[in-house]
């Protein structure tokens, strides 16, 4: 009562200094309108606290153990101390990235969960499931680009071909007959090889395993001649002589392999094959939001442990403008579903 009664009180207070003819009732109801703005405005403040006030959670799409999870908990420390906040990572594998994939696209747009990812969850499965239950362009904002890891053309020691070029010729002189080792079907390792007899206008016989790791053990062991694999895996057989590198799939040479020409100088112009990780929030995230998580991931990658462990782990840092990002995603997107398409592979669940 006694609101109402400072409200009726103050009437006669706002007329005069207003100079106001309206209505008794008019100022009465302007002076109500002021007091319940008070509380407004101070939920309009409190509304806006500075990110992160609490846990950050980061989604990954693969068991606890493997190369997507021991990327993603790399970062994880660094993370936790520069946003003054835990980062606690939730493994949500399996199905091909889709239930963590479907986890990122039903969170609130808030910045409080995340997801680290490897490339080919961005950028093959539509193509090779057909459908999704997440859209990756339209239900996920890019954040930061994390690294990637180099795919790596390889043979055993005594394989006659020494380079890209000497290979092409080998097949195209016996269409049909010579054979190389793939990982799993729809695996980047797989789809660089498809990519490669595509763009050469070559016929090879492909021979698949459950894996790269597989791949490489049937490689070693003289079942098959050649295969793409990648650095994480075959760079301890390459140094240790077991396995000869061919040729790398990056647009450049890269620091780990530095004598390895690419596919792309050595005869396949325009050839570029990588596995990249990259971290992801949920459509319609606050682009404040976005940009400070995208400054975070920046600093943790230049600290001098993440390098070196990067680079133990045979990965490089890959850097991109945030604003780059989307355009990436989407020319590989449209990529790898021109290179899907026109070999006709497709996956189930």
């Amino acid at each position: 009562m006694r609101t109402w009664r400072t409200c009726e009180s103050n009437v006669a207070w706002i007329r005069r200094k207003t100079g106001s003819r309206g209505s008794h009732a008019t100022c009465w109801l302007r002076c109500v309108l002021a007091m319940l703005a008070l509380p407004l405005a101070g939920f309009g403040a409190h509304a806006q606290e500075a990110y992160p006030s609490k846990p950050v959670r980061m989604l990954i799409p693969s068991p606890a153990g493997g190369g997507t999870d021991t990327l993603g908990r790399l970062l994880q420390p660094g993370l936790a101390e520069a946003l003054g906040q835990p980062v606690v990572v939730d493994n949500r594998g399996g199905a091909s990235g889709q239930i963590a994939g479907a986890a990122l696209a039903k969170a609130s747009p808030d910045g409080y969960t995340l997801l680290f990812t490897y490339g080919g969850m961005l950028t093959t499965g539509v193509p090779l499931y057909g459908k999704l239950p997440y859209d990756p362009m339209g239900d996920f904002a890019p954040v930061a680009m994390v690294a990637h890891v180099p795919g790596v053309l390889v043979a055993h020691p005594s394989f006659p071909a020494k380079t890209v070029s000497e290979i092409i010729r080998m097949a195209k002189a016996k269409p049909g007959e010579l054979t190389h080792g793939t990982s799993s079907i729809g695996s980047s390792s797989h789809l660089n090889m498809v990519l490669f007899k595509q763009m050469a206008g070559i016929d090879i016989l492909q021979v698949s395993y459950q894996g790269d790791a597989p791949s490489l053990v049937a490689l070693m062991g003289g079942h098959v001649p050649f295969a793409f694999s990648h650095t994480v895996v075959a760079l301890p057989h390459i140094r240790s002589g077991k396995l000869r590198a061919i040729a790398v799939a990056t647009s450049k040479r890269v620091p780990i392999l530095p004598d390895t020409p690419t596919v792309a100088e050595s005869g396949v112009p325009g050839f570029e094959g990588i596995l990249f990780y990259c971290l992801m929030a949920p459509a319609r995230t606050p682009a404040a939001v976005i940009e400070r998580l995208h400054a975070v991931v920046t600093q943790v990658k230049q600290s001098e442990s993440v390098q070196q462990k990067l680079t133990s782990m045979g990965a490089v840092p890959f850097d991109m403008p945030l604003a780059e990002m989307a355009p990436f995603l989407q020319s590989e997107l449209d990529k790898w579903t021109r290179v899907i398409k026109r070999a006709g592979i497709k996956r189930e669940g």
